[in-house]
């Protein structure tokens, strides 16, 4: 009998294990190709290192701004949708996905900061747009433009941060969020599977953060919310995951980067993460050379701030590059 129930268990979970997988192989190509046409015409792909990179490329303005998304953000493109579209009106705005996020391909390269700023520059280069760049990153993209302005300083005109990274004691010090087993669990389908869950339950946590981002945000239809949570079901790859695996020797590299004293940088932090990161500000402003052009301020809202306040964003945005950085 315990032999019998022991073999049924095994069975029943072999069985589930191949009804994911199945499901989740047939239905990711769909979910992508309805965010392809969700994006657009500005959507394209370039090759990066032999590999397919996604981008959105919006406005035809005289500064090309770089919008440079989080750690294992799961659409940047839809993401970064109503922002981009504000800043587009005077900007050519860049979108750009990196390996293993969205409609990307991944890349066996080590995710160190220089990689991964090779990697978007290169991109650049593929769609004919050269520098200097207005850098706009958000969370862990904060340390990749500072890699970016401190070992190439001629390709960057600007950066304004969304409550981006900076070097901080405790992020030098992290271990990975996820196990690097969890790409296995991701490539049957049990990622996707969670999400289903959780979005019935929220039992677990895993689209929290961004269910209430999005939920703040007038200008995301329930079809986008809904496409940008289902990407999710397939970030959690090994690309994404040595990614996080790095995260505390780039946060490291970090530790001595400053913005060149005639460099604009704003760096706009969102009030909540000051609440759980207590180092979060005081980073901020230790990497200021020149507070005259380099202006830190606080924003209340969540660290996805610009799902709920694009059109706040974009203006101050706007603002900043008229008053400090001349077009070509």
């Amino acid at each position: 009998m315990v032999r019998w129930t022991f073999f049924g268990l095994v069975s029943v979970v072999v069985v589930a294990v191949a009804i994911s997988t199945t499901v989740h192989w047939w239905q990711t190509p769909r979910d992508k190709h309805a965010i392809e046409q969700l994006i657009g015409p500005e959507h394209r792909y370039v090759e990066v290192d032999g590999h397919r990179m996604s981008v959105a490329v919006q406005g035809s303005g005289p500064r090309t701004i770089v919008l440079m998304p989080g750690l294992a953000t799961p659409e940047p493109i839809l993401g970064f949708a109503p922002l981009a579209e504000r800043l587009a009106g005077q900007n050519t705005v860049v979108t750009v996905e990196p390996f293993g996020l969205g409609l990307s391909g991944g890349t066996d390269a080590p995710r160190t900061s220089e990689a991964i700023v090779d990697e978007t520059r290169a991109a650049l280069r593929e769609l004919g747009l050269d520098g200097p760049y207005v850098l706009m990153p958000h969370s862990i993209s904060g340390l990749y433009a500072m890699w970016w302005v401190t070992h190439h300083p001629d390709e960057v005109s600007a950066v304004v941060g969304l409550d981006d990274e900076r070097f901080t004691a405790d992020g030098a010090q992290s271990s990975p969020d996820w196990p690097t087993w969890m790409a296995g669990v991701n490539a049957v389908g049990g990622t996707r599977d969670l999400i289903a869950l959780d979005e019935s339950t929220d039992y677990l946590g895993l689209v929290a953060d961004y269910r209430e981002s999005l939920g703040g945000a007038d200008e995301y239809t329930p079809e986008q919310q809904d496409l940008y949570l289902r990407a999710y079901s397939w970030v959690l790859n090994p690309t994404v995951l040595d990614e996080m695996a790095w995260n505390a020797e780039n946060v490291q590299a970090a530790e001595s980067f400053v913005f060149p004293p005639t460099l604009p940088a704003l760096s706009i932090l969102a009030a909540s993460t000051l609440e759980v990161e207590p180092e979060w500000e005081p980073a901020h402003r230790a990497a200021v050379s020149n507070p005259a052009i380099q202006p830190v301020t606080i924003m209340g809202g969540h660290h996805y701030l610009f799902h709920a306040h694009a059109a706040a964003i974009a203006e101050m945005t706007q603002q900043f590059l008229d008053d400090h950085v001349l077009t070509q």
